[in-house]
């Protein structure tokens, strides 16, 4: 029977107690079966609805975008993080713009900012068996003024660490890369492979994921199976195998399996679509309304499955400039139209959103990582220095600065005198 596979990652909200968190590992005996609730107020669990709304409103445009057969991943939660501390940045109608685009037109920022700060201190600890890792930074280049209103914001709600760079020292680009590497386990390289002499700040995010199947796959099952990447161009590939139940469910167009990692509180859930449905008509038709409709249809109790999963493992990067703007945030980009006075007294604009992810599904379970980088540019040069010109007699004076003591003092009446 041929078969199309469409595997969605689904990055779960984590967060961590001002560093990276990981989790330890311990016995079984002593660890809980099933999930933990999380418990979130109903303003928070709108936050995370609309956060989710922009999620599939952002996951189609990129599907669009790529070419047929090219593997896909994005983490929503990275790319909202990173853009929810933007939005602390953003006033006039760049707020509104932002605001919009990630779907938070119902909540306010201080809610957004409440519900972020939440889930970075909920959810790290939930499962002792999964590591869930996220850590986001604020770089400011070393001439660049930034208000403290803005980074004290970022501090405490994101966790965010500040740092400084140098746009004109070639190591700046290798340091930057070298935090989101250590952040994401090395999973996440050479994110950026320059800076703009123009660039002034960077916000970066960046999300870990590792989590061990609830019902791992007996490897010595493994084996070779083709894998339909069109119906009439089968290949072989590493495929795993094992009878379990699990949540599933056939919708229309799609049959969808719950895989659960650890005790439950993460879980991966595959839709494969029909045969001769590709997976784009599927993520076409896809919302936050049709994803509640396939969680609630998961809800009704696990069913013996034999389960079939390829082995799978990539990497994908995406600047999402023209994906954010298709969504309604044109200001942001927009140099001398964009306002982020909150963050400065100098014009900026945001002048690239960069995405790149990881990931790597085996018998064990799966190892993910994402990372967002939104950079800033002035939208003029920086104001010219004041001129001074010593054209006419001056006075001098020498002294030693920490006591204050005049070592020399004089006048030059004629620089050309000897």
């Amino acid at each position: 029977m041929k078969n199309t596979f469409l595997s969605l990652a689904i990055i779960v909200v984590a967060g961590t107690t001002g560093q990276m968190t990981s989790c330890e590992d311990q016995t079984e005996k002593s660890l809980p079966a099933d999930p933990v609730e999380i418990n979130l107020s109903l303003k928070q669990r709108e936050v995370v609805a609309s956060a989710n709304r922009f999620g599939f409103d952002l996951f189609r445009p990129v599907v669009a975008g790529e070419e047929t057969g090219t593997n896909i991943m994005i983490s929503p939660f990275s790319v909202t993080s990173a853009l929810s501390m933007t939005l602390n940045g953003a006033s006039g109608e760049t707020f509104n713009a932002v605001r919009s685009a990630l779907r938070y037109d119902g909540q306010s920022l201080e809610e957004v900012n409440e519900t972020y700060r939440r889930l970075v201190t909920e959810m790290v600890p939930v499962d002792e068996r999964v590591v869930m890792e996220i850590a986001n930074s604020v770089w400011a280049e070393n001439n660049f003024r930034v208000k403290k209103e803005f980074m004290d914001a970022l501090k405490e709600w994101y966790l965010a660490e500040a740092r400084n760079f140098d746009v004109t020292d070639p190591r700046s680009v290798d340091i930057i890369n070298g935090w989101i590497e250590e952040k994401t386990h090395d999973r996440i390289q050479n994110m950026l492979s320059s800076l703009d002499r123009d660039l002034v700040m960077l916000l970066v995010n960046a999300v870990y994921f590792n989590g061990k199947w609830k019902h791992q796959f007996d490897i010595n099952n493994t084996a070779e199976r083709p894998f339909f990447v069109t119906p009439g161009n089968p290949v072989k590939v590493p495929v795993m195998y094992q009878k379990q139940k699990f949540a599933m469910s056939r919708q229309e167009k799609v049959t969808l399996v719950e895989l659960p990692y650890g005790q439950g509180n993460y879980s991966m859930v595959v839709a494969l679509p029909d045969e001769e449905i590709a997976p784009s008509e599927i993520v076409t038709g896809l919302d936050a309304g049709k994803w509640e409709e396939w969680m609630e249809s998961l809800s009704y109790g696990p069913t013996e499955v034999e389960l079939y999963m390829p082995k799978f493992k990539y990497e994908y990067k995406r600047k999402l400039n023209d994906d954010l703007i298709s969504l309604g945030m044109d200001p942001a980009f927009a140099p001398g139209i964009a306002d982020f006075s909150r963050i400065s007294d100098e014009e900026i604009f945001i002048s690239f959103v960069l995405h790149q992810t990881f990931i790597e599904n085996k018998e064990e379970g799966t190892e993910a990582a994402a990372a967002t980088v939104i950079g800033f540019t002035r939208t003029s040069l920086p104001p010219e220095p004041e001129v001074i010109d010593i054209n006419r007699p001056f006075l001098y004076f020498i002294r030693e600065t920490t006591t204050g003591t005049i070592v020399f003092m004089g006048l030059v009446a004629d620089p050309t005198g000897e």
